[in-house]
């Protein structure tokens, strides 16, 4: 009985999500912004429960170049940017803007979570002119596999595979592989692996 709940659940979530999936993924080429591919993700940030998780999963698998298997994305999460590359097996908890970034397998992300697009999405050097008229550049953040970003985490440079990010840790700069980070700028803490 579950087996068939599940299967329902996953063709009406595919049936609501393919018409707004399919012409975002359609209209890339006229969208360089990303305004259409943000326009979807938000929309199918709204479903509630379950049922939504199914929606925003169908979505996703659409939208992205490389189908992500067993992901779920939770309520208002929003993808900001069409090049975004997700492994296979990836939680991202509730209300996290996903910037340009790669995640990697077997990722686990806590709620409200940020992934920036680097740390120069906005330039601001000229006190002579608006820091929205100066321009900024996106760059393509890494989450390696089997990391955990805890819940309210910043991240704007890579983590590496095995990582654990404290809650509300803001990183920018890389974070070594199989390490536990924390604090406002991110410091090291310790390595994950114990030998006692």
């Amino acid at each position: 009985m579950r087996k068939l709940l599940k299967l329902i659940a996953s063709a009406a979530g595919w049936v609501i999500a393919a018409p707004v999936a399919y012409f975002v993924k359609w209209t890339a080429s006229l969208d360089p912004n990303s305004s259409l591919f943000q326009s979807g993700s938000q929309l199918v940030s709204l479903f509630p429960g379950l049922l939504g998780n199914y929606v925003r999963r169908s979505f996703y698998r659409i939208v992205l170049e490389n189908p992500p298997e067993g992901l779920v994305v939770e309520f208002g999460t929003i993808f900001a940017q069409r090049g975004s590359e997700i492994g296979n097996n990836v939680y991202i908890g509730a209300f996290c803007i996903v910037g340009l970034s790669r995640i990697g397998d077997d990722v686990l992300i806590g709620s409200n979570v940020n992934l920036v697009s680097g740390k120069r999405v906005h330039y601001f050097d000229r006190a002579d002119k608006p820091i929205r008229l100066q321009g900024g550049e996106l760059r393509k953040i890494s989450i390696g596999s089997n990391s955990w970003l805890g819940n309210k985490a910043v991240v704007m440079a890579d983590v590496g595979p095995g990582c654990v990010i404290g809650a509300g840790a803001v990183v920018t700069s890389t974070c070594e592989p199989d390490q536990i980070y924390g604090g406002n700028p991110a410091r090291l803490i310790r390595g994950r692996i114990r030998d006692d």
